[in-house]
């Protein structure tokens, strides 16, 4: 089947046989077994008609934001339903890239201002890799930011793997004392970080649905 494919998350549309562009179409898409990936945010109406009778399988394009098609080229092409829903979440768009995006100066470029406890909040859920989380545990809270965003940058190994979104396991409802009124990611960090949820026990105001006894922590060696 030859179709046109507007996506923010190529991953589902991925296979073996495959050529991965940037910014413009630089080959051709007339092999009928390969499928063609543009990442880019200006493919037009337009490109959509004029590419779409040399397509042979799929051409698939990722974009961050869909454009304005004409009625011609909406029949022409598919459009993802994660894309029609306007994902805006940057944290987890940068996720995705962290884990699937081979070009690291790429995740680089798009690694602004998320917030680093929700950041590693999704990381947590979708990466495994036991010496990046070391390599994280070693400048976390002791080094300058910029040494912890090189750790997650340059210390994830890109795969194809799907990207999850983190289940929340946390039933904490009351915020406790410890935290400060503008604290936005408290359920979060009191999940993910031991360290944090023992220091509310130690304050002595424990919230209802929140266990009692100290967790004991696992130190990597």
């Amino acid at each position: 089947m030859s179709i046109i494919i507007f996506t923010n998350d190529e991953t589902p549309f991925r296979s073996d046989n495959e050529i991965i562009m940037h910014g413009m179409i630089d080959s051709i898409p007339t092999l009928k077994e390969t499928t063609y990936i543009l990442h880019s945010n200006k493919f037009s109406s337009d490109d959509v008609i004029i590419w779409s009778p040399l397509i042979q399988n799929k051409l698939v394009i990722v974009t961050e934001k869909l454009p304005k098609l004409s009625k011609k080229a909406k029949e022409l092409c598919v459009i993802d339903d994660n894309l029609k829903k306007k994902d805006n979440n940057e944290t987890f768009m940068l996720v995705r890239g962290m884990v699937n995006w081979e070009d690291r100066n790429r995740v680089k470029a798009f690694y602004k201002d998320q917030p680093t406890a929700l950041l590693l909040w999704f990381l947590k859920a979708n990466v495994s890799d036991i010496e990046m989380w070391r390599r994280v545990a070693k400048v976390l809270y002791f080094l300058p930011e910029k040494y912890l965003k090189a750790s997650l940058v340059y210390g994830i190994k890109p795969s194809r793997k799907r990207v999850e979104w983190p289940k929340k396991k946390v039933t904490v409802k009351e915020k406790p004392e410890l935290f400060r009124r503008t604290d936005k990611h408290w359920e979060i960090l009191l999940e993910n970080s031991i360290t944090v949820a023992n220091k509310v026990r130690d304050n002595g105001n424990i919230p209802k649905g929140m266990r009692k006894t100290k967790q004991r922590q696992h130190k990597w060696i």
